[in-house]
């Protein structure tokens, strides 16, 4: 993207209708939230010598074909596991020293990167992505539209990707 006025443009102009989108195929409000904001993320991260002509078209592409990705991961982890018997389930790592701490410095830096964050955006994601709060929810208690939670979760996800790159 050229700059941040035209970013926060394409954002107002088309969160709404692109989360709708994403909601009549995936059938579960706050997946579609995450992967409206995750459209934008990768709008923001989009980088090419080539001009976008139709950026609301190249939204819905992007968004459509993140929908269509989950599909794909939610269908083939049922397929797989559930196809497996009793015994040939995969074994977890958890006997493998380097993957355990390869595990606990991921999950210590994604907890320093989620504690530099700004308090509100702190505050918002810890409710949205740990206790399960709906938009709604967490606008109604920092007394502000949903709008502004989802702009503070897009913040707090985008400086939670550049921490964690």
């Amino acid at each position: 993207m050229n700059s941040v006025a035209t970013f926060t443009n394409l954002y107002q102009r088309h969160f709404g209708e692109l989360r709708a989108f994403i909601l009549r195929r995936v059938g579960c409000r706050e997946l579609a939230a995450e992967l409206t904001n995750e459209t934008f993320i990768r709008i923001l991260d989009y980088k090419s010598p080539d001009p976008i002509l139709n950026q609301r078209a190249f939204l819905y592409r992007v968004a459509g074909n993140l929908a269509i990705d989950h599909h794909r991961s939610h269908r083939e982890q049922t397929e797989c596991f559930d196809d497996l018997g009793e015994i040939e389930q995969p074994v977890t790592d958890l006997h493998d020293p380097a993957r355990v701490l390869c595990a606990r410095q991921s999950l210590e830096r994604l907890r320093l990167a989620i504690e530099a964050l700004p308090p509100q955006c702190r505050r918002a994601f810890i409710l949205f992505k740990f206790e399960g709060r709906a938009h709604a929810e967490i606008a109604t208690e920092f007394g502000v539209t949903k709008n502004a939670v989802e702009k503070l979760l897009i913040r707090a996800l985008v400086q939670l990707r550049k921490q964690m790159a």
